[in-house]
């Protein structure tokens, strides 16, 4: 049994994964339990790198639904730990980038700068004029838009990816002022005005965003 069986660890996107390659496994499989320090990945030895990678890709949605119930490295923002600022990987504490809550308030002034900046344009090119943007924590979704009062509210995490893709979701966000679905109608405005739109939907899917420890 020991001979047909080997494990190894690998990180995806910030989540630590205990590969097991398992002589009778006929398919791959993953799996959380609670209180684990890992996600458990079962392959069958034949299986290359890429598969597996490909597997981990096609599962990320279970794998940021069950992080939670997961022992997993919590940052705390220290010197040494490496954020995204505005899609640039930065080090706390290095190169004048501030550490703690310094850091969390940079980032997101430098959001709201950003978004003071794209959002004048893009009123007039769209012909809108939202009520109001906010800002707000939003576990699984960049941006809303309350097209009743015409408020739009922004995931403050936007901060942590690059002016392009802060853009798409802002656009998207202000075409549901004209289009509160998802309708054809609406996918044909955003792609009028941003023609990219769905390969810059494609990177945010794809964006490793997890913050990475210290290393010692």
């Amino acid at each position: 049994m020991a001979a047909a069986e080997r494990k190894k660890g690998m990180d995806y996107h910030g989540y630590p994964v205990e590969v097991t390659l398992r002589g009778n496994a006929r398919r791959m499989k993953l799996s959380a339990r609670r209180g684990d320090t890992c996600f458990r990945l079962t392959v069958p030895r034949w299986a290359k790198q890429e598969e597996v990678t490909a597997f981990l890709r096609e599962n990320e949605r279970f794998m940021q639904a069950h992080a939670a119930e997961l022992t997993l490295w919590a940052p705390e923002y220290a010197a040494g730990e490496r954020h995204l600022l505005l899609g640039e990987w930065v080090t706390l504490g290095e190169g004048g980038v501030p550490t703690g809550i310094t850091f969390i308030r940079l980032r997101q002034a430098s959001l709201e700068k950003l978004i003071r900046e794209l959002l004048p344009g893009w009123m007039a090119r769209m012909n809108v004029s939202p009520a109001r943007i906010t800002f707000r924590r939003m576990r699984s979704r960049w941006g809303s838009c309350a097209t009743k009062t015409g408020v739009i509210t922004l995931a403050v995490n936007l901060g942590l990816l690059p002016p392009r893709l802060v853009e798409y979701v802002l656009v998207h966000e202000l075409c549901h002022l004209h289009h509160p679905d998802h309708s054809p109608a609406f996918h044909a405005e955003l792609e009028r005005h941003l023609p990219d739109a769905a390969q810059r939907e494609k990177e945010l899917k794809q964006m490793d965003i997890a913050p990475k420890p210290k290393t010692r």
